[in-house]
């Protein structure tokens, strides 16, 4: 099914992508061409077959490893996408690494205080938050870290021109932007879990056991809802692969996103390709892991599979 899956969404975006042959050559040589040049640069590229056999010679490419050539930057397509894709790729870790942590406690204070007045106050907190468009968010974070406090650079740029320091730095804001997208949902999925795990029958076995309230917590609550929290983990992850275009626009980040935009704005089709591919490869590998986490987490399924 994974096979499948990206199988399909190589066709769709090769057929969003591609027009007919002059009109894929207009796109990457510009309008101020004539028709020789048109005509050469269709012949050259193989781009007067039909559509389904430029499909399965691009296809046939992709998977050996030629993405073809930018007609921006005359160079190959995998040597402008892979570091950015790497950029993206550390940059959702690293906001992983602040969410989760956050999230997860939040879902436990709230959970163990449901129904009074500090959960229903973080309730509502998440619910604002989670509203907040990100570039609002970005926003705000500039205003107040970068702009008033100073503690922070205005933008990443740093991570492609300055020193360690400034590389590091250039992380920090995009990195809270998008983990402050990713607390208020995990957060609110964790207290559900929490709730409904700490108010079952073992759990409650346990307390009359003479179990300190921690390990209850820890060993039989937060265990049985590792299965829905490392779902939306997964989901949230693929979220931060591609949605960081907003963020990483707003920040002048060098990463997937803005690469991304950058090749619609120029016709640059063999990189929305390959941007493309590799976003819908993620999230099928992602989705894969989740799965087989959550097994491992549930007796049940672990015994099934």
């Amino acid at each position: 099914m994974a096979v499948v899956t990206l199988l399909l969404i190589s066709v769709i975006a090769f057929a969003g992508t591609s027009g007919s042959g002059r009109t894929v050559a207009l796109n990457a040589l510009g309008h101020g061409v004539t028709d020789a040049q048109l005509d050469s640069y269709v012949e050259a590229n193989g781009l007067d077959r039909s559509l389904p056999e430029r499909y399965v010679s691009w296809l046939g490419g992709f998977v050996a490893g030629d993405w073809g050539v930018s007609p921006v930057t005359s160079r190959s397509v995998a040597e402008d996408v892979i570091p950015r894709f790497r950029n993206t790729l550390l940059l959702a870790l690293v906001s992983l690494a602040i969410s989760l942590p956050v999230a997860a406690g939040l879902g436990l204070a709230m959970a163990k205080r449901q129904g009074r007045w500090p959960d229903t106050l973080l309730l509502i907190a998440t619910v604002v938050v989670a509203a907040m468009p990100e570039f609002v968010v970005g926003i705000g974070l500039i205003s107040v870290l970068a702009v008033s406090l100073g503690w922070l650079p205005v933008d990443s740029t740093g991570l492609a021109f300055g020193d360690a320091s400034d590389q590091i730095l250039a992380y920090v804001l995009p990195a809270l932007t998008l983990a402050a997208g990713v607390v208020p949902y995990v957060a609110r999925l964790a207290r559900a879990s929490a709730s409904e795990t700490l108010a079952a029958p073992y759990s409650r076995a346990a307390v009359l056991r003479g179990l300190r309230p921690r390990r209850v917590v820890w060993n039989y609550g937060m265990r049985n809802a590792a299965g829905p929290l490392v779902n939306a983990v997964a989901i949230n992850l693929v979220y931060l692969l591609s949605g960081v275009i907003v963020v990483e626009n707003v920040f002048a980040f060098p990463g997937i996103g803005q690469t991304l935009i950058t090749a619609i704005g120029q016709s640059d089709t063999s990189s929305v390709l390959a941007i493309t591919m590799l976003l819908g490869a993620m999230c099928i590998v992602l989705s894969l892991i989740a799965d087989l986490v959550v097994i491992a987490f549930n007796p049940r399924l672990k015994a099934a599979a």
